[in-house]
């Protein structure tokens, strides 16, 4: 039997709390933030077998120390259950010069399957130059990376309601996807293999005007072909809360594209997403078992 895999899980070591640049909100937290030891039960109550340990999003994009130091700490605490947890390395992509160096160490040393960006680094989109050498050594160390969105544009606007959390972060999910799309990161990069937060935020819902814009105002060397093929070569979560939204996502980009993502231990999240897979009514045998764990069985080389 296929076992499930939740690629979309965080993690605060307690050795790095006080490398955290804000106080996380741990009112919004239904499950253990600090701990892998105490979350495995509430690993089994919802059916997920191995969780893909990405660190708390407020180290993504930090410094070479920092990531060195939560690359260590993280790798160490899966290494004590093997069988139930595996490391997403961070990048130091505010010292962009050093990440490239930083995702050997932590790939070949270390042993992390992936590594989670942020959807900007520090309001820079993704397709800036000085990423380049960062994409191009994920690529020939085929890892998948996992993009989350942090400092989503129209903050200012979006503070009331959590509109940032409701609103911004998928918009911020396209901004970056769409970057490296329209950039020419996905042309230079085909093997890259990327799977995006949130059910791929609201890509799949405005890739129609991607095209269509293309087509009209942007046709030429800078990409070959139509931007929803490049979308095409991206994975994403099933994290999305509408079985509607989710036949909409698994349309566009494939019943082997999508995957568990929980979103634990916040309460924005969905705990019981492997039963709510199985139950969806409208995938394929083959396709829920891909989306439970054989797509990312593959993906990470477990």
């Amino acid at each position: 039997m296929t076992r499930v895999i939740d690629v979309h899980a965080h993690y605060l070591p307690e050795e790095c709390r006080e490398m955290v640049g804000r106080t996380p909100g741990l009112e919004n937290m239904r499950g253990d933030f600090l701990s892998l030891e105490n979350r495995l039960v509430d690993m089994d109550a919802s059916g997920v077998d191995i969780q893909m340990v990405s660190a708390f999003s407020d180290f993504y994009g930090r410094d070479l120390a920092t990531a060195k130091k939560v690359n260590d700490v993280v790798a160490a605490g899966v290494a004590k259950h093997p069988d139930r947890f595996a490391g997403l390395a961070v990048a130091p992509l505010a010292e962009p010069e050093t990440a490239a160096k930083e995702m050997e160490r932590a790939v070949k040393e270390l042993g992390h399957r992936g590594v989670a960006i942020g959807s900007n680094v520090e309001g820079v989109n993704l397709d800036a130059p000085e990423f380049t050498p960062f994409f191009k050594t994920v690529e020939a160390l085929g890892i998948p990376i996992f993009i989350h969105p942090v400092n989503a544009l129209g903050a200012d606007r979006l503070a009331k309601y959590e509109l940032n959390n409701f609103i911004g972060f998928v918009t911020d999910t396209a901004v970056a996807a769409g970057s490296l799309i329209f950039g020419g990161v996905m042309k230079a990069f085909p093997n890259l293999k990327i799977y995006l937060a949130h059910g791929g935020g609201t890509c799949p819902f405005i890739r129609g005007r991607w095209d269509h814009g293309w087509e009209h105002r942007l046709k030429g060397p800078k990409i070959d072909k139509a931007p929803s093929e490049y979308l095409k070569l991206f994975y994403a979560d099933a994290l999305v809360h509408s079985k509607q939204s989710l036949e909409y996502v698994v349309d566009v980009f494939g019943e082997d594209h999508i995957m568990v993502g929980t979103d634990y231990p916040y309460d924005m999240g969905h705990p019981g997403q492997p039963a709510w897979i199985r139950d969806s009514g409208f995938l394929s045998p083959s396709g829920v078992e891909a989306i439970l764990g054989g797509t990312a069985e593959k993906l990470f080389t477990l």
